[in-house]
């Protein structure tokens, strides 16, 4: 989720900045060009997060909603964490160190203005799990900087996606797995990271097949897509069967998940039952969303437009539309919408598009950049500065 404005490159391999890092100063060049291909990705998924976000309160009025919020919660940041992992590196350089500060500054910056806008709207003070359980969409800075860390130590072992993915599965096991720093989401979701890292390191975006892909493949990638719609759409009253937005959270024990989401009145009890059965639909889940997110990636288009440009901003649009959504849910505005059907589910859905691209514009970054991305150069030593 950079800021600085990308360019086109034709390179096969990820050369932007990595997310969360504070663009260079005026007149410095980027180390690398950027390619139109993962800030294109970083748009697309961005508003996806944006318009999901939009529709979550209101998301059981309608069929329609219930199955466009979970095809959007099926990949949408499983796929943002594996374009994070794109540009991740298993070394603890001055670079990497840096970055990950930004982020974790960001992250304790955000977390002062959540709790300021709780006590001017709300009159609520800091609660107990301040700090602790991260504030709505600020898991994902958690996440990310936890995965830079601990990625310098996965990356020595001899299966590395092997272990990620026996991690996503084991921590469902574990009530105190929770929300706490965000650990479910950030064992759940490291397999995308350690896979998109691996993608890297060993070469498997680098061929024409991926960064010009034939016909052939974008409409296998496109069928993909149709066909987990078409499932949706086949099963309107999926959501009295299996309540699979709950399960699409990623921050809960299979227990928990088991007793307040059953698969068509399937909940086991015993606990081998719930370990192996819950490991077994987070093993399907996980497949799908990879499934998709590979899918999502081989049909983003590949050269430069707007969205190029307003993809190397989506870090701004990640943390500024939490308040305005959170405005709109408060004030009773997204239920009302919702109240029309299918038709407020797409005008909540065209509202979180449009605000995506508002927030993605060059005023806000200039606007908001103390509060997104800091200039922290004072904190650093000179080898890490530069």
């Amino acid at each position: 989720m950079s800021s600085a404005p990308g360019t086109s490159a034709t390179a096969s391999t990820p050369s932007a900045a990595p997310e969360g890092v504070a663009a260079p100063p005026a007149g410095a060049a980027l180390p690398k060009a950027r390619v139109a291909l993962w800030d294109n990705a970083r748009f697309i998924l961005i508003v996806l997060v944006v318009a999901g976000h939009a529709i979550s309160t209101v998301r059981t009025e309608t069929a329609f909603g219930f199955a466009t919020y979970a095809i959007i919660y099926l990949f949408h940041m499983p796929a943002m964490i594996a374009l994070s992992g794109l540009f991740a590196k298993p070394e603890a350089t001055p670079k990497a160190a840096r970055s990950t500060v930004q982020l974790l500054v960001t992250w304790l910056l955000w977390e002062a203005i959540w709790a300021l806008l709780h006590f001017v709207v709300d009159g609520r003070g800091l609660p107990e799990t301040w700090l602790v359980a991260p504030a709505w969409t600020l898991w994902f800075l958690v996440t990310l900087a936890t995965m830079r860390i601990v990625l310098p130590y996965i990356a020595r072992l001899r299966h590395p996606l092997i272990f990620s993915v026996a991690v996503a599965l084991v921590a469902g096991l574990s009530p105190a797995i929770g929300t706490q720093f965000s650990a479910s989401r950030t064992l759940c979701f490291l397999p995308f990271f350690v896979a998109a890292w691996l993608g890297v390191d060993r070469g498997w975006f680098r061929g024409d097949w991926f960064m010009r892909p034939a016909r052939a493949v974008r409409v296998s990638a496109w069928a993909l897509l149709a066909v987990i719609a078409a499932v949706f759409a086949a099963l309107p009253g999926l959501r009295e069967i299996w309540r699979i937005d709950t399960w699409l959270t990623w921050r809960d024990d299979y227990a928990w998940l088991f007793a307040r989401a059953p698969i068509a009145g399937w909940a086991p009890t015993e606990w081998w039952t719930v370990a192996l059965g819950g490991s077994g639909v987070r093993l399907v889940l996980l497949g799908i969303a990879a499934a998709m997110t590979f899918a999502v990636l081989l049909i983003v288009p590949r050269g430069h437009s707007i969205i190029t440009v307003w993809g190397a901003r989506t870090l701004y649009v990640y943390l500024l539309h939490g308040p305005i959504v959170w405005v709109l849910r408060g004030s009773g505005a997204a239920e009302w919408i919702g109240s029309f059907g299918v038709p407020g589910a797409v005008a909540l859905i065209a509202f979180g598009v449009a605000l995506a691209a508002v927030l993605s514009m060059a005023w806000v970054s200039r606007l908001f950049r103390p509060v997104i991305e800091p200039r922290l150069e004072w904190l650093f030593s000179r080898e890490v500065a530069r």
